[in-house]
């Protein structure tokens, strides 16, 4: 499926990802990240010494997903591909922008703080989404529901 631009505020806002990995025996590791979105890539900074970074680099197969559980917002991204996995100084600019976009000026100038978060950020892993799959319950219900019809009655409120 291709990359559905309707959604792609997904990708700028501050959210919290899924990253999916796969661990040596081949199971599933399944965590969650912060992410940047940046010039048809999706970054992510984490640690050599993770599971997620192990992972990655003895297999590049990566997935993430991205999505919005509002009510009336419900709706997704979900890229797969291949990780190009990054670290000195191609990654210190890359995990320094990703930390920004979750943590406050405060936080990143602060002597403990800030540099304990790039501390755990040596390995930024970048992909090219190779496959995106998108999802958007708004859109599902024009299709679905009619006029006379309130699409409130027939999901449960998303828990807070």
């Amino acid at each position: 499926m291709a990359f559905n631009e309707s959604l792609s505020h997904l990708l700028n806002e501050r959210r919290i990802a899924t990253l999916t990995t796969f661990s040596e025996n081949g199971m599933p590791h399944v965590t969650a990240v912060w992410f940047l979105w940046q010039d048809g890539a999706l970054y992510i900074a984490t640690s050599h010494h993770t599971s997620k970074g192990r992972n990655l680099m003895r297999d590049a197969r990566m997935a993430l997903c991205i999505e919005s559980r509002e009510d009336g917002r419900e709706s997704g991204m979900s890229a797969s591909g291949e990780a190009e996995l990054l670290t000195g100084d191609a990654a210190a600019p890359l995990a320094k922008r990703i930390n920004s976009k979750y943590l406050t000026p405060k936080a990143m100038e602060h002597p403990v703080v800030g540099p304990a978060f790039i501390g755990m950020s040596d390995l930024v892993v970048k992909l090219v989404p190779q496959k995106w799959i998108s999802w958007d319950m708004a859109e599902m219900g024009a299709e679905l529901f009619t006029p006379d019809m309130n699409p409130q009655e027939f999901f449960y409120p998303t828990p807070k």
